[in-house]
């Protein structure tokens, strides 16, 4: 199963919850693949397994039942230490709340990303930069984050994500705090690094406006694919 330029696959994912009324199945024998160097938009409502999913995809969380692939490893097999090495190494990841230290500037939290990673100290100056000027904020570089707009924060966090060079970047909700053009230069952001460096992009949204934009959509329903695969124009 799975093709040459897959990056990202599942078998029969599941994942429960315990919940003191019961259980809670978030998500049920899902089955998606994920192609390499493009835009996977995960789609639907808040509660639909979304979230739950990018997490699994991400190695942030185990499954309950199925098999997590990544470059071509079950990461649901692996140990933690392992599963940890993969997501300093090869994965990046950008959280809704931006999560930057505030105490450091734009330059310092990309530079900060990389030793996280790992990266000899040799070229970390200039790859933090050419990151920054990357996502258009080169003259942002030694400023705070409260000195900078809420789209400028989530693109400092881009910028610390892609830093390491990750074969895959996961960002859940990257733009729901954002107004709609702010939303729109992330998403710009997220294209140019598909098309310069080959990225690939896993992120979770419910804004009709970014399907038009993906690779690849999969709408979630209740912990299930609705109606199939790629059902982007569904309305809600």
């Amino acid at each position: 199963m799975g093709n040459h330029d897959e990056i990202l696959r599942t078998e029969h994912l599941c994942r429960t919850f315990a919940s003191p009324a019961g259980e809670v199945q978030a998500l049920r024998d899902l089955s998606i693949s994920v192609r390499a160097g493009g835009l996977t938009i995960l789609n639907g409502k808040s509660g639909s397994g979304k979230t739950t999913l990018i997490n699994l995809l991400g190695a942030l969380d185990r499954p309950t039942s199925g098999k997590v692939f990544f470059e071509g490893q079950e990461l649901s097999a692996l140990s933690e230490r392992a599963r940890d090495k993969i997501r300093r190494t090869r994965i990046g990841i950008v959280f809704q709340s931006v999560a930057l230290m505030s105490s450091m500037t734009a330059f310092e939290n990309v530079e900060f990303g990389l030793r996280v990673a790992g990266c000899p100290a040799a070229g970390r100056k200039e790859r933090a930069l050419e990151c920054l000027e990357l996502v258009g904020l080169s003259k942002r570089a030694n400023h705070l984050p409260q000195e900078l707009s809420g789209g400028e924060q989530q693109r400092v966090a881009i910028a610390r994500a892609i830093a390491h060079r990750p074969a895959a970047i996961f960002a859940d909700e990257p733009t729901a705090q954002l107004d709609s053009t702010m939303g729109l230069q992330v998403i710009a952001v997220f294209k140019k690094l598909i098309e310069t460096q080959g990225a690939t992009i896993v992120m979770t949204t419910h804004d009709p406006d970014l399907m038009q934009i993906a690779d690849q959509v999969y709408t979630l329903r209740d912990g299930v694919l609705a109606d199939g695969k790629e059902d982007a124009h569904d309305p809600v």
